[in-house]
């Protein structure tokens, strides 16, 4: 009786029964929340993007990222290169066109940032944990 039953749902929902197709990107999970810290890099998240913060640079990512079913992600965002010595009053440091991407395993994460010339990283963060920065001068 319940094989027929299976067998007639199959039949009349087969998309349902299906899968997802060939080349088919699986859907993202809920967003990653919060602070995330590592060695020279911190990490806040929010539901729209989020800021990160490295040694001696800063950027933002442009969308939440909501790791796949396997813990992959990537985000656009923008990359911002700092100097030494204190920023000026009003300076505005040019920013580029950046890529965060990586994965994660529970409350780990690998995290890559990719520019157009350069690729900053691997990371290793974890959420929760304080950064650990050493500003330039």
């Amino acid at each position: 009786m319940r094989r027929r039953l299976v067998l007639l749902l199959c039949a009349l929902l087969p998309a349902a029964c299906a899968g997802p197709g060939p080349g088919a990107t699986p859907a993202p999970g809920p967003a990653l929340l919060g602070s995330w810290g590592g060695e020279h890099v911190a990490l806040t998240l929010s539901p729209s993007g989020g800021g990160i913060e490295y040694d001696c640079a800063d950027g933002t990512l442009d969308a939440a990222i909501m790791p796949d079913a396997a813990g992959n992600f990537r985000v656009p965002g923008r990359h911002v290169r700092g100097h030494g010595g204190p920023e000026q009053v009003g300076e505005q440091l040019p920013s580029e066109v950046a890529l965060y991407e990586g994965s994660v395993a529970g409350d780990r994460m690998v995290l890559r940032v990719r520019l157009d010339a350069d690729t900053l990283g691997p990371f290793t963060l974890r959420r929760g944990a304080d950064a650990r920065l050493l500003k330039c001068l």
